[in-house]
């Protein structure tokens, strides 16, 4: 019964198109992140506004739960390239959230913010 109405939500028009404007959002905070880090160089803590990081982490917190709500109510989860994808910029989130806390600059770590864009890729898979 759970299951059934988590699924239910994750396959909704409102739920597809919250998931497409917060995969958005978090486009225009990583540019703004970006755009400080050029400006700012080496000064990762201050390369974004407080209000800005706040809403970053708003936002991996809930491509955390909607990919926690999918696993279970999906269950088959790696069957399917596109969760494949989810899952592995939600773990490479996680490092990178590990990196910034262990203070650990994250200017050599480009990658890592190609990866995060990768979400944007996610919108292909919510609006198809």
């Amino acid at each position: 019964p759970f299951r059934r109405v988590c699924c239910k939500v994750l396959q909704s028009s409102v739920t597809e198109s919250f998931v497409a404007i917060v995969i958005l959002l978090n486009f225009v905070l990583i540019c703004m992140e970006t755009d400080g880090q050029a400006e700012y160089p080496g000064k990762y803590s201050t390369a974004a506004p407080a209000w800005a990081s706040i809403l970053m982490d708003v936002c991996y917190v809930f491509f955390v739960v909607e990919l926690g709500l999918r696993i279970f109510v999906e269950q088959r989860l790696l069957q399917d390239r596109w969760s494949i994808m989810d899952i592995s910029i939600v773990v490479l989130g996680f490092f990178e959230y590990l990196l910034k806390w262990f203070g650990t600059g994250l200017s050599g770590l480009g990658i890592v913010r190609v990866v995060r864009l990768g979400r944007l890729i996610r919108l292909v898979r919510v609006l198809r």
